[in-house]
């Protein structure tokens, strides 16, 4: 696992919601294909970024592609970008913003176990349910001290 500044795994979130596999976003990291990833819409902060990223840090790219990363901080709007980006929620539909809590999230158990590896540590989750297929939770912002 690598853990990651979040600009990077929102651009490559960003991509991956495109519908593009692994091996494309590789390929076309490799040849700075600059049309390919504008066409996925804006990076954070450029897609030049993440070709000099990419350049210094190719294992720690690969595993962002695979889900196998820790973004270090994580704002609310961001973690509800994410939360677009990755599955498809959408904020007041598949779940509440209540203040320090994003709450009544559902996710498929396998998704849910991934995602609690993948967000940062300034977030707690809160099982609600779980059933053979799915976990039902919030997320709540944690105090760090």
């Amino acid at each position: 696992m690598v853990r990651v500044a979040l600009n990077y795994a929102i651009m490559l979130e960003l991509v991956k919601s495109k519908g593009y596999k692994e091996e494309e976003i590789l390929q076309a990291l490799e040849r700075k294909d600059l049309v390919f990833f504008q066409s996925c819409g804006n990076g954070l902060p450029d897609w030049e970024t993440l070709f000099t990223y990419y350049e210094k840090n190719k294992p720690g790219v690969k595993a962002i592609i695979a889900d196998d990363y820790e973004i270090t901080f994580l704002t609310k709007g961001t973690l509800k970008r994410l939360l677009l980006l990755k599955y498809q929620l959408v904020e007041g539909k598949d779940f509440e913003d209540r203040g320090e809590i994003l709450g009544t999230i559902t996710l498929p158990k396998e998704f849910f176990h991934s995602f609690t590896t993948i967000v940062a540590k300034n977030w707690t989750f809160v099982v609600l349910e779980e059933n053979t297929y799915n976990v039902i939770f919030d997320i709540k912002l944690s105090v760090i001290e």
